[in-house]
């Protein structure tokens, strides 16, 4: 009987690590509440720094992240590219985040 636990055991253990990848991204609502609204600086300070940076005009910015989110309601597929939609705020003068789109 304690054969049968231990190898019940070790079962589980072996099922959930082949559950387990390499990927360690952050779900998509989780990820829009880091960075909705937030400066440069606190954008790179919670999720890092992006693959490219691109300004669209002098009040725009587009930052582009990759393999940085995952569809927790599509079996967790990972999206090949976040873009963050930064605009200059009149009031403080620095870019904040207005959009993101997962793709």
């Amino acid at each position: 009987m304690k054969a049968i636990l231990v190898a019940a055991a070790c079962g589980i253990v072996l099922a959930l690590t082949g559950c387990s990848g390499e990927f360690s991204g952050t779900a998509r609502g989780l990820f829009t509440g880091y960075v909705t609204d937030k400066t440069e600086e606190e954008v790179v300070a919670k999720v890092g720094k992006p693959a490219s940076v691109e300004v669209v005009n002098p009040n725009t910015q587009r930052w582009t992240y990759k393999k940085k989110t995952f569809d927790p309601d599509n079996q967790s597929l990972v999206d090949n590219e976040t873009i963050l939609i930064f605009q200059k705020d009149p009031a403080s003068g620095k870019f904040k985040v207005t959009q993101v789109i997962f793709g």
